[in-house]
Order: C-alpha cells, then structure tokens, then sequence
C-alpha cells in the first residue's frame, strides 16, 4: 500500500492534498498560519530559524511579543492540521532555534521538486542536461504564491524561481532550434509565454512559427502580443518584434495564391466613421509613404501629437502603470480623435498618455480648429479631471505649400 504523504502546491496556485483528498486548513489563504505552513514547506528539512520566521510574519507590523506572537501561530497550526485529517504528530519540529517539518509525515512540494530538478540540471551536461530541464519546466505551472505577491518573503522566492525558470526556457529554446526541434521549441516558449506574457517569450514562438513557415499563426502571436503590450504597459513593439513583423510581412504577402483573396485581406472589415486607427508599426509605414507622395506632388502633411495630462496633479503627465479612471480617460481620448478627424486621416496610440494624428493636405491654421474640436469632445466624456496637449509639426518638406 502507498504511504500517505502531504502534498503541497504553491507554482501558480495553492492547495494541500494528503492521501488523495484535498484539505483545507484555514480560509484565509494569507493568514499566518497559512504562510507559517507554506515557509516551512519552502525550507523543508533544511528547516528556517524562528527568528526569520519572525520576521517574515511579523516584521512590518507593531507586535509586542513577536516571538509569543509567533508560538501562538504555531500552536494554531498544529491544532488546524490535526483536524484537517492529518494523523497525530507535532507537524514542527523546533531545535536549537530552527523550525522543520516533521520527517515522520512524508511531503512533498512541487516548488521545492521544480528547485530541485532546476540545479541538478545545472550540475549535468549533453542530452543528460536537457532532459533534466525538460523536466523542470513541466514542473513549472505558474508563478510562486501570485495571490500573496504583496509579502516581502514570497516575493523574494517568486523572482528566485522566475529566473530559474527563465534560465531553462532559454536553454531550452536555444537547443531545439538549433537542432531544427521546432515544435517542441514552440511548445515550451508557448507554456512560458502564457506564464509571462510580457517577457518576449512570443520572440521563441514566432521564430519556431516561421522556421516551419507556419506564417499566419506566427502573425497572429505577434498581434496579440503587441496588442497587449500597449494595452496593458502603453509600451510600443520593441525592436526585435519589428524584425519579426517585417519579415513575417513579406511572407504572408507571398502566401495569398489569388488576386480576390487579396483583395479580401485588404478590405476594410467594417466601415468606421471618423479617422482610421493603425497600430504603430502600420502608421510608421504610412509616414512613409506621405513622405514619398510629398516628394513627387507636394502634398502638405502634418503630425501631431496629443498628450494626456491629469489636471488634478497640476497638469503632470499620467503615468503608464495606469489606474482604471486613467485608462477610461485615454480611451475617451482616442473616441475623440477618432470622431474630430475626417476618414482620410490616421491615427495611432504611441503609449496610454500619447496619440499620433497624420494630416494630409491640411494648412497650419487648421490644425488649431482640429485640436479644439478633440479638446472639447474629450471634455465632454470626460469632465474636469483631464485635459489633452497638442503639439503640431510639419513633415520635412511640406512648408513650401504653405504659401
């Protein structure tokens, strides 16, 4: 018959089963005697001192008698566990001023296997290496504690097991596509790209997407990613994305077999009133295209800029770790260009405090009536807390319409 053993798990989630059953300890799955349980199941048979103990529970808050404080949780501990259904033991072990988990009870720890496999793969070599990280990622099924990322000791642990990880999805990664293993790379830069969405782990699947000339779906990732990037930080493609989009682009383009299909993919999806918004990288594309147009008709063109600004913190630009309210002002922003300007002109959100308008054939003077229009509407969605900044510039050549 098997032993009986604790399991607990803390890699994207927390839960505790011993023999086959879930338990529940305490509700509160941040209340100390929950945490007490999780750092001793963290150090194991290594074992934490009742001073660290201490301060990791106690530390930020004003207690009298911490070191009572703490011999209380323990002693809640024990009493909770025993009526989860746990047989009778002392569960903690204290000796010379550390703390144990009782050996008598077998545990097991999916962070503490994930930690283990993580250096035992550091410490081998060849194929023995990869396959010993192979299964340490596996193991790896999200971030340590992400509900308790506000406490100072999970914290610290978190970016530990963050950076083992990182350091063999690269390995992992770099390997396989060498030896042209494409899908495997795909499937562990997409596990990693689901965990951390923002750490360019999509970098991996797009390379392993186009090395199997798998295009569409390898420009799908990159739209989300860069969607959500903007979405979620204001931050605008990086570089090594750009590389990607523009030679998944030429791709693509070679992939449609019929003149209708590609007219299809051309057309608008709906018709849209107002200006036309393009993600940055499509409207540095079409700057560039004005700027050859200007060179052959003279066409006039201008940029402008507008700039959300929070009135009630004398005028300061908003920060890109936006607030609710900040994000509903900047979409009310973009509602606003986008209804002030006619459908011939574009627009783009840099960051979420910044938008792009492109102009075309348009004078100076008209740019002051297009940007009071955007100011009042925006005023009327959204009353008293925000105002917006403009700043107008030519486009090298077009000051010779301006006659």
């Amino acid at each position: 018959m098997e032993e009986k053993r604790l399991e607990i798990r803390m890699l994207g989630t927390f839960s505790l089963n011993y023999g086959g059953k879930e338990i529940v300890i305490d509700r509160n799955t941040v209340s100390k005697t929950t945490q007490l349980l999780q750092m001793l199941a963290l150090y194991g048979q290594e074992g934490i001192s009742k001073a660290g103990l201490i301060d990791a529970l106690y530390g930020r808050e004003s207690v009298e008698n911490k070191n009572g404080s703490l011999n209380n949780t323990i002693f809640r501990l024990r009493k909770q566990l025993k009526t989860a259904g746990l047989p009778d033991s002392q569960y903690i072990c204290i000796r010379n001023g550390m703390c144990t988990w009782d050996k008598e009870i077998p545990l097991w720890v999916d962070v503490g296997e994930f930690q283990k496999l993580a250096k035992k793969g550091q410490q081998a070599e060849g194929q023995e290496q990869i396959d010993i990280w192979s299964k340490t990622v596996a193991c790896y099924t999200g971030e340590f504690l992400p509900n308790m990322i506000g406490e100072d000791w999970v914290t610290v642990e978190n970016v530990r097991c963050r950076d083992l990880y990182a350091q063999c999805v690269q390995k992992l990664c770099e390997y396989n596509m060498e030896r042209e293993h494409y899908e495997e790379t795909l499937r562990v830069a997409t596990a990693a790209a689901s965990i951390y969405p923002f750490e360019n782990w999509q970098l991996w699947q797009i390379d392993s997407l186009i090395a199997m000339s798998r295009y569409q779906e390898a420009m799908e990732i990159y739209e989300k990613a860069t969607k959500m990037a903007q979405d979620e930080l204001g931050l605008p493609p990086s570089p090594e994305m750009l590389k990607r989009f523009q030679a998944m682009g030429e791709h693509v383009s070679q992939t449609a077999e019929v003149t209708e299909d590609i007219r299809k993919r051309l057309d608008e999806k709906d018709h849209i009133e107002g200006a036309y918004y393009c993600s940055f990288p499509g409207f540095v594309d079409i700057y560039h295209v004005f700027r050859r147009m200007m060179e052959r008709n003279g066409t006039a063109a201008y940029i402008m800029l507008c700039t959300l600004k929070q009135i009630s913190s004398s005028e300061a630009p908003v920060r890109s770790d936006m607030e609710s309210k900040h994000r509903e002002a900047s979409e009310k922003l973009a509602e606003a260009i986008r209804s002030s300007l006619r459908r011939g002109d574009f627009y783009t959100r840099y960051s979420y405090t910044q938008y792009l308008i492109l102009f075309s054939d348009i004078r100076m003077e008209h740019c002051k009536i297009v940007s009071d229009r955007i100011q009042k509407r925006f005023e009327q969605k959204i009353a008293g807390e925000y105002r917006v900044d403009f700043d107008v510039t030519f486009i090298e050549g077009t000051d010779k319409k301006e006659s």
